[in-house]
């Protein structure tokens, strides 16, 4: 059976079989559960904010990057900056993920920033990914964020924990909060989670020092950015661009720049959480779509599937298929179909970033 929350979300937008239902009736629906889901998330905040539990302390500083609605804001591009901007500056870094997708339970260590241990579908492809593409940071995953980083403790000393997807948290302690907000649409529709894609009130974000716009365009998001600014003056406000960075070709696996893809007749494949930003990012790169195919986030390919794109693929006429980074990680980086498969690979850059080292 379908979801309940996805046939609602459906309905909302007109789709499914009771697309014709009043929709009215269905945004009350959808109103009187986000009224629900805000009572519990205030409470959650409110018994650790109010101490009546108190969050475990690490040996090393733990800096947070979080978000405030579901999904899509680049928080893995903005953690592997992050981990290069302070192992720049001389420090270790651990990073602790709760490496969702993956089949493990309890702590898994994925790399000790010398050898990766683990790859999916036994770990999520973004804790995965981040291993693969930061040598020298440490990797664990587990649902016990605490517990992942006294064994990374142990093991990896490391200078400072860098909490992946952490801003709702609250067991672990953490010495600085970063939260990133789409720059095209920072709160959704403003509502929280059924009604909109917000995990927790616009309120939760008194307790982060540092907001970061991703997906920043100047001339776009230029008001947006003020507006943040202005309604929120004590924080450090800062903007992230994420962009594609290199284009590798399987199966042999030769990286090229992203302007090889220009005029390319291909089709894309993705299962990610906002998949028409990497629509977005292939038309800009001027890339001859033949089709796109967007799964669900963290989707697990079958071999029926990637059988069935690449017939599709040699039927329309495409000269390969394209896919992103997280998604080849989740297909184990092995690709033998008849065509071949690009990869498109994203970089995130802060603007000032020397601003968040000022907090450690």
């Amino acid at each position: 059976m379908k979801p309940y929350f996805h046939h609602l979300f459906d309905c909302l937008q007109g789709r499914g079989e009771t697309a014709a239902a009043p929709r009215c009736s269905l945004s009350a629906v959808a109103g009187g559960l986000a009224v629900v889901y805000g009572l519990g998330t205030r409470l959650r905040r409110g018994i650790y904010v109010n101490e009546l539990l108190l969050p475990k302390h690490l040996p090393a500083r733990v800096v947070s990057v979080g978000n405030l609605a579901v999904g899509g804001t680049g928080k893995t591009p903005v953690t592997a900056c992050l981990t290069r901007l302070f192992q720049d500056e001389g420090k270790k870094v651990a990073i602790l993920s709760r490496g969702y997708g993956g089949q493990n339970s309890g702590v898994t260590c994925i790399s000790d920033g010398q050898k990766i241990y683990q790859q999916p579908p036994q770990v999520g492809e973004e804790a995965y990914w981040l291993a693969r593409n930061l040598p020298g940071a440490a990797v664990y995953t587990g649902a016990s964020r605490y517990e992942a980083g006294k064994i990374a403790w142990e093991v990896f000393k490391p200078d400072l924990f860098l909490l992946d997807d952490g801003f709702q948290h609250f067991q672990l302690h953490r010495d600085l909060d970063l939260v990133l907000l789409d720059a095209a649409a920072p709160f959704g529709n403003g509502h929280l989670l059924p009604r909109g894609i917000l995990r927790e009130p616009k309120s939760a974000l008194a307790a982060a020092q540092v907001l970061i716009l991703t997906r920043f365009q100047e001339e776009r998001d230029r008001q947006t950015l003020v507006a943040l600014e202005t309604a929120y003056p004590l924080k450090t406000v800062l903007t992230a661009t994420i962009a594609p960075s290199a284009a590798r070709l399987y199966p042999e696996g030769r990286a090229e720049a992203p302007k090889v893809l220009h005029g390319q007749p291909l089709l894309a494949f993705a299962g990610l959480a906002r998949p028409e930003v990497f629509r977005r990012s292939l038309e800009g790169l001027a890339v001859q779509l033949k089709g796109f195919h967007a799964f669900p986030d963290h989707h697990p390919f079958s071999q029926v599937e990637l059988t069935a794109l690449a017939r599709e693929a040699a039927a329309a006429g495409a000269a390969a298929l394209i896919t992103t980074g997280k998604d080849w990680a989740r297909l184990g980086e092995q690709w033998d179909a008849p065509l071949p498969l690009w990869v498109l690979e994203v970089e995130a850059h802060i603007d000032q970033p020397e601003r968040i080292l000022e907090f450690l």
